[in-house]
């Protein structure tokens, strides 16, 4: 049987030379590789045909966009939340009480603590200096006349120091008096100082009253809590001469 090149040659197409260069181009090109057999008979690959996985993870907060962090607008129909303040108790219930008592607590260990800085030492000695204390009686502290000059002079005073049983008296200078006036009216017992006299008597009340001031002085008890006596109101000033007791 003869050859296509023959077959060719014989009718003349081509020439002997162009038959053989196609022969050797023929040679030199690689054989083709025969299909796989995943793809055989008209197939598919299976790694190709695989569907793709499905992402079930929520997307990152790159991909929300920048307005997903904030939270939505208020709707215009709703109304803005209205803040009630916390009323205070109300006058003559158990909660007014302890804070009335709390309040007064908190006053008398701040005037404690500054009588307790501040208290000048009581000299003992022959001369009474009569002053009133809250209930309205009569007391007397026997100090030296040096203490009672400076007392008449402004110098010194006599001041309340409310221990937690009791309330007691002591000596202050005239600026820790004049603190402790601020803080509160009474604890004011005596002091001589220009537009801020307190507890001065007259010579006649000194005369009628001295009886009461004879008297073993006790010491007052603190007010009980929860109940807080109110402030008295400021009485009118009165100068009087301080009474001494002769020497013997």
């Amino acid at each position: 049987m003869q050859s296509l090149r023959d077959k060719l040659l014989k009718a003349g197409l081509v020439s002997e030379e162009s038959a053989k260069k196609a022969e050797a181009e023929k040679a030199a090109k690689p054989a083709p590789r025969p299909p796989s057999s995943s793809s055989s008979g008209g197939g598919f690959d299976r790694r190709d045909a695989r569907p793709p996985r499905r992402d079930d993870r929520p997307p990152r907060r790159d991909d929300r966009g920048p307005s997903a962090s904030r939270p939505p607008p208020p709707r215009r129909d709703e109304p803005a939340p209205i803040r009630v303040p916390k009323l205070p108790p109300l006058q003559g219930s158990k909660e007014a009480h302890r804070l009335q008592a709390r309040k007064q607590l908190e006053l008398d260990k701040q005037l404690r603590d500054l009588v307790h800085a501040n208290t000048v030492p009581l000299d003992v000695g022959a001369t009474p200096f009569y002053f009133v204390t809250r209930k309205n009686k009569l007391r007397r502290l026997e100090i030296t006349a040096e203490q009672a000059k400076k007392l008449e002079l402004g110098e010194l005073a006599v001041v309340e120091r409310p221990d937690p049983d009791k309330i007691e008296h002591a000596l202050v200078l005239p600026e820790i008096a004049q603190q402790m006036l601020a803080l509160s009216e009474r604890s004011v017992r005596f002091l001589n100082k220009e537009g801020a006299k307190v507890g001065f008597l007259s010579d006649e009340e000194i005369n009628a009253r001295s009886s009461e001031a004879d008297a073993p002085a006790e010491p007052e008890a603190a007010p009980a809590a929860p109940a807080v006596a109110p402030e008295e109101p400021a009485q009118p000033e009165t100068f009087i001469t301080i009474k001494r007791a002769p020497i013997s």
